[in-house]
């Protein structure tokens, strides 16, 4: 994929940590040399699976439902997120980044997923 799903603006490729939400920031390959999160797989309502640092986990539910593709005020919680399983061997990997939306193509893709479902009533 050379365009991101977003915006369709150019993608470049970057050394990110496991969390799909945060893990294009460089200060989290810093965190996860220095083990200061866990990761996890969490399967959002529509079915899409996302890794997540249980800092972005925790934080879902404070990001407003239009984000995700939701007509106000509804919200996905943790309380909407199913866990899938634990990653206990995080590891950084190579990942497209769009430097427009300031995040990697892997949450690019379930966000696109998710608005996706969400705009046909899912």
């Amino acid at each position: 994929m050379k365009q991101c799903p977003i915006c369709f603006g150019d993608l470049e490729t970057r050394e990110v940590a496991p969390c799909y939400m945060c893990g294009s920031l460089a200060v989290e390959l810093d965190h996860l040399r220095e083990n200061r999160h866990s990761y996890a797989v969490y399967r959002f309502p529509n079915g899409t699976e996302m890794e997540l640092c249980e800092v972005c986990f925790l934080d879902v539910g404070s990001i407003h439902g239009e984000h995700w593709g939701l007509a106000p005020p509804l919200r996905i919680t943790t309380d909407d997120l199913v866990l899938v399983r634990q990653d206990f061997r995080p590891a950084a990997t190579r990942d497209k980044y769009c430097p427009n939306c300031c995040a990697r193509l892997a949450y690019l893709k379930s966000l696109r997923e998710i608005l996706d479902t969400n705009s046909q009533g899912g």
